[in-house]
């Protein structure tokens, strides 16, 4: 798993981060970004882009997303 920590960064930065990170993975990559932000406009670039994501809040409001372009990959069973 590739972690991405984007908290404190400023828009656009978070976003041009990630989805930079998101085009590189291959096979069974997961790409874990750490966010303050649900990063709604990041979900449809990774959807039109063959990939797929899942995220969640923890009890501190941290956002953590996870994606992947491995469609056999559930993302919900991953542990953060």
């Amino acid at each position: 798993m590739i972690l991405l920590d984007t908290r404190g960064l400023e828009h656009p930065v978070p976003l041009e981060m990630a989805f930079s990170a998101f085009t590189k993975l291959h096979g069974a990559q997961i790409l874990h970004m750490i966010h303050t932000r649900e990063p709604l406009p990041l979900f449809e670039l990774v959807t039109k882009n063959e990939g797929k994501y899942y995220s969640s809040q923890d009890d501190e409001g941290i956002w953590h997303i996870l994606m992947t372009r491995d469609e056999s990959i559930h993302l919900e069973s991953c542990r953060v």
